[in-house]
């Protein structure tokens, strides 16, 4: 049994796992539900309420390796965190780091995304998605991921936070570099982690992005703009009423704009154009009835979760379903796994456009962690649907199968040839 799972070589990018992990999920849930992984020595946490109970215990399960648990170390004695978070000046607010300083950083992001100023962003984000197929739909074809998924959020959390119209070319130029980057890595996606630290920085994007809002943010101290970037770079935490570091909201503004265009949107795009593709069915029943792209977009948040799972690290001797968790062993708990979970979700392989969500899906985390952005992914994914399917039709895919990013927690095609016909 145990040999079985070993042999799917999950943390060590299995091309074949890549592409479809799902029935690794399940043999899982079925044989080992808290799998310690062989090759790096991790936690696999595959069913749903052992997801819930990690997420649950944020004191118990500290997210410092939110990303990359198996490729490295902490970066500092467990005992010996929160002084090393504090001596680094743009660590991490929100991602990595834990209550209670998680909290009351999260706190200052939470208030831009409340319903209704999602809601009222709708129509500029309809109008943005227009303009990105403008530039496509004459020439029947288009790589899908980067000429849409990964502009889309881009250019809507851009304009929401603040970076002016005039930098949009600047951005576009950077982050298309970094996507080739990207590629480049997973025509050996094997090697990734086993590369030197230098070889790697140019997939990276945390100090392009920290110089430009450093700047950004200090001129707005300055001179606010009645922007997001504005109302940050004079903001106070809602407990103390302190000044917040100027650091501090730097780290924040680069993880709304990092994660904000890269972490959930364009992949939930990207696999939702695969479900299309792939089920022509559901395709035509959203283009006889638009009204159906908010349900849809559930759906695929838990049918083909964007970020399939994180890592976890233990602050103390605990237990995981039963299993005992010693103190500084780590943990990957499985979103992508919970969500095809049978006992949460009836049919849980089949894609269900109808489902009632009488189970929360976990398509963007749970508890504390729960992403702030999710109202404006979801809008982001539904409007998206909903215009390109007005735009084009008789979709296909030019080559085949698309590979992978090589990522156990980012959930993308590298990339997405289609053709199609313009209809408007």
């Amino acid at each position: 049994m145990t040999q079985a799972l070993a042999d799917y070589g999950f943390l060590k990018l299995n091309e074949e796992i890549l592409a479809n992990p799902y029935p690794f999920y399940r043999a899982l849930r079925e044989e080992a539900p808290v799998y310690r992984e062989p090759d790096y020595d991790v936690f696999l946490v595959s069913r749903y309420e052992d997801i819930l109970e990690v997420n649950a215990q944020p004191e118990v399960f500290s997210s410092i390796l939110v990303a990359n648990a198996p490729y490295t170390d902490p970066p500092a004695p467990l005992d010996e965190l929160p002084q090393w978070r504090d001596s680094q000046p743009f660590s991490d607010k929100i991602l990595s780091n834990d209550p209670p300083d998680h909290t009351r950083h999260k706190r200052l992001i939470n208030r831009f995304f409340t319903p209704r100023h999602v809601a009222e962003l709708e129509p500029r984000v309809r109008e943005i998605t227009n303009e990105i197929i403008d530039t496509f739909i004459d020439e029947g074809e288009v790589e899908f991921v980067t000429q849409f998924a990964h502009m889309l959020p881009r250019l809507v959390v851009g304009e929401l936070i603040g970076v002016p119209a005039e930098d949009a070319d600047y951005f576009k130029q950077h982050f298309m570099e970094r996507l080739a980057a990207m590629a480049r890595a997973a025509e050996d996606p094997t090697g990734v982690y086993q590369r030197q630290e230098e070889e790697r920085e140019e997939i990276t994007e945390n100090e392009f992005l920290t110089d430009y809002f450093m700047e950004a943010m200090a001129q707005r101290r300055k001179q606010p703009q009645g922007d997001i970037m504005s109302d940050l770079a004079n903001a106070t935490f809602t407990d103390t009423k302190e000044p917040v570091p100027l650091e501090s909201l730097v780290s924040m503004i680069t993880l709304l704009y990092a994660a904000g265009g890269d972490a959930n949107t364009p992949e939930l795009m990207t696999n939702s154009m695969l479900v299309l593709l792939r089920q022509p069915d559901v395709m035509q029943a959203l283009r006889d009835d638009p009204s159906l792209a908010g349900g849809f977009i559930e759906e695929v948040l838990r049918y083909d979760t964007p970020v399939p799972g994180v890592f976890r690290i233990a602050l103390q001797d605990t237990t995981v379903g039963g299993v005992a968790v010693k103190r500084g062993e780590k943990v990957m708990i499985i979103y992508g796994s919970g969500n095809h979970d049978a006992e949460k979700f009836e049919e849980s392989e089949v894609f269900d456009l109808g489902r009632e969500q009488t189970c929360p899906h976990l398509g963007f985390g749970h508890g504390v962690h729960y992403c702030p952005g999710a109202g404006l992914a979801r809008q982001e994914g539904r409007v998206a649907v909903q215009e390109l399917l007005r735009r084009m039709g008789d979709i296909q895919m030019q080559e085949g199968d698309p590979p992978y990013v090589p990522s156990v927690i980012q959930r993308i095609p590298i990339r997405l040839k289609l053709g199609f016909t313009k209809l408007a």
